[in-house]
């Protein structure tokens, strides 16, 4: 497979990765590499996207992705404010050697490494802990940075509260050409979904056929053009519910949907409540 193969390199002395990103946003490729990946949102909002999963991102979020797992992080310009920043740990899995995950001692973080696969979302009390744990391992060195990893998987292990990202049977299957495209694809359905969006207009964009364009969207993320429009449009209206007093109508609009009824029953299929529910509950 490739989609954007992103090379991971090591600070000397060290057996994983450490980037405190900081950016005016988060607008990175659709991209993959061999390591496992540890995020912590600091600042910033917007939609992340994980092999075939799209959900909203928001500060506090904690995020472990499996090795070769495509990913990208867009912040929404329309309701971020302020520079994007992130915590990130990136190792493989034999980064202590390959007879650690062998241990019986360490079957819990075995377990967990093979569930990240699909990408785990953690909950907010393993947030509270992991957040310092993540803290300390960006400010210790050597040894003590080491154990601060293993603590910390530990801890993600623990979690029965974290849920899947992804699919259980996503799997990429693409060429790097058609790595670039997808990514150029996914770009253009984020900038525009707000407007209306056709799929003649895509692949004009793409210079490339209906049916080459459905192709591309099946073998690189396992969804339509239509559905992954739908969730891009669902995932932001789910913001603006939680993070503004707007009205739903205007959620509506301003989500891409041309007909309040349309956008109620996507809303529904996606979310299992209505909008309004959905903001009540969540809420309270």
């Amino acid at each position: 497979m490739r989609i954007a193969y992103e090379k991971i390199l090591l600070a000397e002395g060290s057996s994983f990765a450490l980037l405190d990103r900081r950016s005016a946003a988060f607008d990175g490729r659709f991209h993959f590499h061999p390591e496992f990946e540890i995020t912590l949102i600091e600042s910033s909002s917007g939609r992340r996207l994980v092999g075939d999963g799209i959900d909203s991102f928001v500060p506090g979020d904690l995020v472990l992705l499996g090795a070769n797992l495509p990913h990208q992080y867009l912040t929404d310009s329309a309701t971020s404010r302020g520079p994007a920043a992130a915590k990130v740990i990136q190792f493989r899995k034999d980064f202590i050697g390959e007879a650690f995950l062998a241990a019986p001692e360490a079957a819990d973080i075995r377990e967990l490494l093979e569930k990240s696969r699909r990408g785990l979302k953690f909950g907010s009390e393993t947030v509270a802990v992991g957040r310092r744990l993540i803290a300390e391992i960006f400010g210790v060195s050597g040894f003590k940075r080491l154990l601060r990893l293993l603590e910390l998987l530990h801890l993600l292990s623990a979690d029965r509260q974290a849920r899947p990202i992804a699919s259980a049977g996503y799997t990429a299957r693409i060429s790097s050409g058609e790595g670039d495209k997808i990514d150029r694809a996914l770009r253009y359905l984020n900038e525009r979904f707000a407007q209306p969006v056709s799929f003649t207009d895509l692949c004009r964009y793409l210079h490339i056929t209906p049916a080459s364009c459905n192709r591309l969207f099946r073998k690189s993320i396992g969804r339509s053009f239509k559905s992954m429009l739908i969730d891009i449009r669902i995932s932001h209206a789910c913001r603006l519910l939680l993070e503004t007093d707007r009205s739903i109508v205007d959620v509506a609009y301003a989500s891409g949907f041309a007909n309040l009824s349309n956008f109620n029953r996507r809303f529904k299929q996606l979310k299992t409540a209505s909008p309004r529910a959905f903001r009540t509950l969540l809420q309270r």
